[in-house]
């Protein structure tokens, strides 16, 4: 496994900051949230993406993975959708620039046209043409079980990705994602998408009061050590998503809260 730190996990800090203390925690790289109003998104200023590039090298850090926030990729309208579609094919040039392995994508709104099948349809176009940018750029376009969107399942990321069929575009599984906003159980979503998945991201909740609390990998509902036993591959990329950014008072800092999220997951590979 590579372990990755995600800037969620780090709301506010600079890069060069957080790859610092990515580094120092024992991580093998770092995920990047790309969105205007936090530390990094794509229209920065060539200096500071230069001042990035030069303290992951400083630090042996890599950056691995940007994440942006273009949901309307199957926007009914037409300058929404475009727009969605060129700031993720940007993206991908930037990531390619950064040396970045992977770019997060959703699979669109849900039900974002007049019906599902139109939605899916415009998903499925407009993964395509990001997914060609991906493919001549050397990079994998990652698409993300995720809430409100096309691909909240594995089996509707698995309907979505084998619609585009491209290997530049892969699945990003989720499994906390799954299990808080949907009924499908996590053997389905693991099994469903196992050989489509490019990537993972780490996290954990509990349910408390009938409200889920975000908490430390291990602490909560999600099986990690039984799907990390299930995985057919021990050699991919898991990004902690420790979510400091949306649960400030639920979570520890991540100086303290990513070195045991670290730790279950080496226990689990029984590195320890």
């Amino acid at each position: 496994m590579k372990y990755i730190g995600h800037t969620m996990a780090v709301p506010g800090m600079r890069i060069v900051d957080a790859i610092k203390l990515f580094s120092e925690i024992g991580l093998d790289g770092i995920e990047l949230v790309a969105q205007e109003g936090t530390p990094f998104h794509i229209d920065l200023s060539p200096k500071i993406i230069e001042e990035i590039i030069a303290a992951s090298k400083n630090y042996n850090l890599p950056v691995v993975t940007l994440t942006p926030y273009f949901w309307a990729i199957n926007s009914m309208d037409e300058n929404e959708r475009q727009a969605n579609i060129n700031g993720l094919v940007k993206t991908i040039g930037l990531a390619k620039e950064m040396g970045a392995k992977f770019v997060r994508a959703y699979g669109g709104k849900e039900l974002a046209g007049d019906t599902p099948q139109r939605s899916f349809d415009a998903t499925v176009v407009a993964l395509k043409e990001a997914g060609k940018a991906a493919n001549d750029a050397g990079i994998i376009l990652l698409v993300e079980n995720h809430p409100g969107t096309m691909t909240r399942t594995g089996t509707d990321t698995r309907k979505i990705i084998d619609a585009v069929d491209m290997e530049s575009v892969r699945a990003l599984y989720d499994p906390a994602n799954v299990l808080n906003d949907t009924t499908e159980d996590w053997l389905t979503t693991l099994d469903v998408q196992k050989d489509i998945i490019g990537y993972i991201h780490c996290k954990d909740f509990r349910i408390q009061d009938a409200k889920r609390i975000a908490c430390v990998v291990g602490e909560g509902i999600v099986p990690w050590m039984d799907i990390i036993d299930r995985l057919d591959s021990k050699d991919y990329y898991i990004s902690f998503e420790y979510e400091k950014r949306w649960y400030p008072d639920q979570l520890e800092d991540a100086i303290t809260g990513l070195p045991r999220c670290i730790a279950h997951i080496r226990r689990a590979l029984r590195c320890e």
